[in-house]
C-alpha cells in the first residue's frame, strides 16, 4: 500500500502542493490589506474562511480524480495488491490533505483569536469532560472518512457503466445512497442521529463575547456503529466493482 500511496503522492503533489502555496498567498493578502484598510476582525475572518472553503473543495476534486484514474489505469492492475489497498491508498490521500488543511487553518484561527485579545480563560473546557472532545473529534473525522467512502462508491459504480450518462448515474447514486442512509438512521436513532451539543458563539466587535450554552449533548454510538458497517459493505461493494466491472 505504501507503494501505491508514493505513486498518488508523486502525481499529485504539484497540484496539491500548489493549492497550498496560493492558498498562504491569499491568505497572507487578505491579512496585509486588512490592516492597511483597517477591516474588520470578523471580515477578515469570513473572507479566510471562504478561501479555506474553497481549497477544501479543491481537494476532494484533486483526490476524487487521483481515485478515478487508478481505477482505470491498467499498470496499477499490474501491481501485485488487492484492489482495496487501492482505495484505502486513495482515502490515506484525501485525509493526509484534508489534516493539513484543518491544522493551517487552527493556526489561522489561532492568530485570529489572538488579535481579538480574547482570554483564552473565556473558554472553559472543564466543563465538559475529556470524552466530548475526544467524540467530537472522532466524529469528524469519521465524517470524513464515510464522505470519502461514498464518493468513491459512486465513481467505481459510474465507471462500471459503460453507457452515456454514466456521470450522472454515479452523482445520482451518491445523493441517493447518502439520503437513504439518513433516513434510516433517524428512523432508528432518532435525535442520535446528529451529534447533539454545546453551541460556541464568538463575537468580534467593539468587545469579544464568547458564551457556552448549557445544552445536554449525547456521543451517537449507536448512529456510529450503524455508518461503520454500511461503510464496510460500501467498500466491499466498491472493491467489487472495481475488480469485476470496471473496464481497464
Amino acid at each position: 500500500m505504501m507503494r501505491l500511496l508514493k505513486y498518488d503522492w508523486k502525481r499529485n503533489s504539484t497540484t496539491l502542493l500548489g493549492a497550498f502555496a496560493i492558498l498562504l498567498i491569499v491568505q497572507i493578502a487578505i491579512t496585509v490589506t486588512g490592516s492597511i484598510r483597517d477591516w474588520e476582525l470578523g471580515l477578515s475572518l469570513g473572507l479566510s474562511m471562504l478561501a479555506y472553503g474553497s481549497v477544501s473543495v479543491l481537494l476532494l476534486v484533486v483526490t476524487s480524480k487521483n481515485f478515478d484514474y487508478n481505477i482505470k489505469a491498467y499498470h496499477r492492475r499490474l501491481l501485485p495488491v488487492r484492489s482495496v489497498w487501492s482505495v484505502v491508498s486513495s482515502l490515506i490521500l484525501a485525509c493526509a490533505s484534508i489534516l493539513a488543511l484543518c491544522i493551517l487553518m487552527a493556526l489561522h484561527l489561532w492568530y485570529y483569536w489572538n488579535a481579538a485579545g480574547i482570554p483564552w480563560e473565556m473558554i472553559r473546557f472543564s466543563d465538559y469532560p475529556v470524552m466530548y472532545y475526544v467524540g467530537l473529534a472522532l466524529l469528524t473525522a469519521w465524517k470524513f472518512i464515510f464522505l470519502m467512502i461514498t464518493i468513491f462508491f459512486a465513481i467505481a459504480v459510474a465507471n462500471s457503466i459503460t453507457k452515456k450518462g454514466s456521470v450522472w448515474i454515479g452523482i445520482l447514486v451518491f445523493f441517493v445512497l447518502h439520503n437513504v442512509l439518513s433516513w434510516i438512521s433517524q428512523l432508528f436513532f432518532g435525535e442520535e442521529a446528529a451529534w447533539v451539543g454545546p453551541m460556541a458563539t464568538i463575537s468580534f466587535e467593539n468587545e469579544a463575547d464568547f458564551t457556552v450554552s448549557a445544552a445536554q449533548y449525547t456521543l451517537a454510538w449507536g448512529a456510529f456503529v450503524f455508518e461503520f458497517i454500511v461503510a464496510a459493505l460500501i467498500l466491499y461493494a466498491t472493491v467489487y466493482l472495481v475488480d469485476r466491472k470496471v473496464e481497464v
